[in-house]
């Protein structure tokens, strides 16, 4: 899989994790929830743009190491 589908795939799949994560916040309303967000929610999207940085570093790379075996 190119490092492009990749960040594609991480893209859509926070997405759909944000998403349900909005609907299943709709009806799960106690601390417990709010503990659940804040210990594997809060920094999601930090995560995942630095992730991406670093596929999008990895892809430059890689198109090097490609061209110079040319």
């Amino acid at each position: 899989m190119s490092a492009t589908a990749s960040r594609g795939l991480l893209t859509l799949a926070t997405r759909q994790v944000q998403a349900r994560w909005s609907e299943t916040r709709n009806s799960w309303r106690d601390s417990k929830a709010a503990d659940f967000e804040e210990l594997y929610l809060s920094d999601l999207a930090q995560c995942v743009n630095t992730a991406l940085s670093v596929l999008e570093e990895l892809e430059h790379l890689l198109e090097r190491i490609h061209a110079d075996c040319e």
